[in-house]
């Protein structure tokens, strides 16, 4: 049972890192005033296949499958550096496709989305296994 929670939080975390990511990049890196939603979901097209090509999916949810580990913060910290690796790959294989100033917003952002995301997550996790923890018979 704690492994398909995890598998859904780690799915919940994902579709909000794609969604708030592309909310972080319209605003930085601009739209059109007239079509936000537009702009939006070619942003958030862009990050769900980044995340999907590079393999960023793939490892994170092996990770966060497996991963028990008791410190709140290492999870989030082993998410945000596979972020970093992944976006390496895809920039390096679309041969420096991005700008070097958007690149560091990509890279910052990025982080910034998928830390908090997945410390959101690890908290939700650890709190609900101390729930039912408390609930059991002893």
């Amino acid at each position: 049972m704690q492994m398909i929670k995890r598998v859904v939080v780690w799915f919940i975390e994902t579709l909000s890192e794609i969604l708030l990511l592309g909310i972080v990049l319209v605003v930085l890196l601009g739209h059109d005033p007239n079509a936000f939603l537009k702009a939006l979901s070619a942003y958030s097209s862009g990050i769900a296949l980044l995340f999907f090509t590079t393999g960023y999916l793939l490892t994170t949810l092996l990770v966060r499958a497996i991963w028990n580990g008791q410190a709140l913060w290492i999870y989030p910290a082993i998410a945000t550096g596979l972020y970093f690796i992944h976006f390496e790959i895809m920039n390096v294989s679309l041969h420096g496709a991005f700008a070097p100033s958007d690149r560091l917003v990509i890279r910052v952002g990025g982080a910034c989305v998928v830390l908090v995301c997945t410390f959101a997550g690890t908290w939700l996790l650890r709190r609900s296994a101390t729930t039912a923890d408390q609930h059991r018979p002893a």
